[in-house]
């Protein structure tokens, strides 16, 4: 049997001690700050960059690894492995998937998998490939990767559109409007690319109970085993309350926060909160 080294882009946003746990190898992406050029993943945090936003009132650039970084990246991964397969980043959203077709197509028993999702959706493709990878080959676990991603939903909420705003993503007239408003934006990955969901009125904790509540009505078509938490929250004790309310249906053996990376937490900003499932 190949012995096959799982990869990903650090947007999954798993925490260094479960790829320790799960032994994934990571690359990370690129995030200017103060005309630096820092590694997302594994020392860089949110609060720098919130705290580089409030400083310099504009959004640091992003970058994918390049087709060198990640062609570097995948020979490593194959010093002690026989095949590499690559969980990427959506293409819908980022070159990540791109540049690493690009250094793959140039080397042996490297294969890529377009996540079509972000952080928890593509860390739960991740886990499943850990899970699946010693009993079939390469080729047939990129295959049923593909199949598998399609089981995997993914979205999340916003305090505030400011963030996508400043990213270009969001119009003034839409931005303006939901802070007069009052209005709380939710987020669907749909197809790989950020759709506009379900709008919610009031404060943002109310915001953020009814979206729950909205998104977990259906969860007996969910599979029980795990839900993923892909959050930006400042308050701790917000994010123990919410995930009380989760643990509250008594269905989902596992429940695992993430705190989104540098890289994502700047299309969201502070406070945005996500919830990733797997379709039965």
């Amino acid at each position: 049997m190949e012995r096959i080294c799982i990869a990903a882009d650090s947007t999954f946003d798993m925490t260094l001690e479960m790829v320790q746990e799960y032994g994934i190898a990571v690359i990370a992406s690129y995030v200017r700050l103060d005309g630096d050029d820092l590694l997302d993943y594994p020392n860089l945090k949110q609060s720098d960059l919130f705290d580089f936003y409030k400083r310099a009132h504009k959004l640091p650039q992003t970058a994918a690894a390049n087709p060198q970084d990640y062609e570097a990246f995948f020979k490593q991964c194959l010093t002690d492995h026989d095949a590499v397969i690559h969980i990427a980043k959506s293409s819908g959203m980022s070159s990540c998937y791109d540049n690493a077709v690009i250094a793959a197509n140039g080397m042996e028993h490297v294969y890529v998998v377009d996540s079509k999702s972000i952080s928890s959706g593509s860390a739960l493709l991740a886990m499943e490939a850990v899970r699946k990878k010693d009993s079939m080959s390469a080729e047939e676990l990129q295959a049923y990767l593909c199949d598998y991603r399609e089981r995997i939903t993914g979205n999340f909420i916003i305090e505030t559109l400011e963030y996508l705003h400043e990213g270009g993503r969001c119009s003034t007239l839409a931005f303006l409007g939901a802070s007069t408003l009052q209005i709380r934006q939710s987020i669907n990955i749909r197809d790989g690319k950020l759709v506009v969901g379900k709008k919610y009125m009031g404060t943002y904790k109310r915001s953020l109970r009814d979206y729950i509540e909205t998104t977990l009505a259906q969860h007996e078509e969910m599979d029980p085993e795990v839900i993923m938490i892909s959050h930006a929250m400042q308050d701790e004790a917000l994010l123990n309350s919410l995930i009380e309310q989760i643990d509250a249906l008594h269905y989902f053996k596992r429940i695992i926060p993430l705190a989104v990376c540098a890289a994502v937490a700047c299309h969201g900003g502070p406070n945005a909160f996500g919830l990733f499932t797997v379709k039965k």
